[in-house]
């Protein structure tokens, strides 16, 4: 028996066509291509998203992940030209670095971290700089974490902190040269002895002994001896939303979004990069 619609066509079994009938629900590979789609369809009205120098910049966020050198401390220090005209708004500095890298041939790279040091007391006084290890802060980047806003310098619990003087390239030199070097090299270390002990309100004696050899801190003896204020211990009360309900209804009135069976999401959470960690501090 032939199985036809009154429009010629041939009818399909109701059994079937359920069987053949793709879920509502659809797989995770659908899933994607859909919100893959809708990417484009953002993307297309709004225009693609900033690339992540432009988007830590716009969040006023300073990442220093390398060893200093004059690089370095030259893009600091123009970030901390143009943040402070921009806004008297936080600035919130990462740090993870060892300082002045060891295999560096120039003699007196301290002299930019010097630079930046400065540079963060004299933007201070119009803007509050709070500053963050998320790694290592070794040697200069640790005297630049000292030197955050006081009560606003913070570590993670994992991180690790460590002292010691200005690294010293004296091989392949003449005895005469030796002797200059090492002149600049007393006088280097009692200037980071100087910047430290007002950050930890210590003596500048006390300094020069403690770094005499490298001393290493875990973040609560660093809280101890002065070097940062507080360690950011995970909070699940700090966890912050990203507006997510607001975007969802806004894309959900575009017509972006249709699929009544698989709404789109609305209760993502994820800790926030500067709101996370500054309540621990702002209370």
């Amino acid at each position: 028996m032939s199985l036809r619609g009154t429009t010629g066509r041939k009818a399909v079994p109701q059994r079937l066509a359920l069987a053949a009938r793709p879920s509502r629900r659809g797989s995770v590979a659908v899933q994607a291509r859909k919100l893959s789609h809708l990417r484009k369809k953002l993307w297309k009205e709004a225009g693609p998203p900033p690339d992540l120098a432009t988007r830590l910049f716009t969040e006023r966020i300073m990442y220093l992940g390398m060893p200093i050198d004059s690089s370095v401390a030259e893009l600091l220090t123009a970030q901390l030209f143009v943040l402070v005209q921009e806004a008297p708004d936080p600035i919130f500095f990462y740090i993870n670095s060892t300082g002045i890298a060891k295999n560096t041939t120039k003699f007196g790279n301290e002299h930019e971290a010097i630079a930046v040091y400065h540079m963060m007391k004299g933007v201070q006084k119009f803007c509050p700089i709070y500053t963050l290890c998320v790694g290592n802060a070794f040697g200069e980047a640790a005297l630049l974490l000292s030197a955050g806003s006081p009560g606003k310098r913070a570590s993670l619990r994992s991180s690790t902190i460590m002292l010691r003087q200005p690294l010293q390239r004296l091989s392949g030199m003449q005895a005469s040269d030796i002797d200059i070097y090492r002149k600049i090299t007393r006088e280097k270390s009692q200037t980071m002895a100087k910047y430290l002990a007002a950050c930890t309100n210590k003596s500048e004696e006390q300094i020069q002994a403690d770094f005499v050899r490298p001393r290493y801190f875990n973040p609560y003896e660093a809280v101890s001896y002065g070097l940062i204020d507080t360690v950011l211990e995970p909070k699940e009360e700090n966890v912050v939303f990203k507006d997510w309900q607001k975007m969802g209804s806004e894309i959900a009135e575009l017509g972006l979004w249709d699929d009544e069976e698989q709404p789109l999401p609305t209760n993502i959470m994820y800790p926030g990069t500067s709101q996370y960690w500054r309540s621990d501090f702002d209370g």
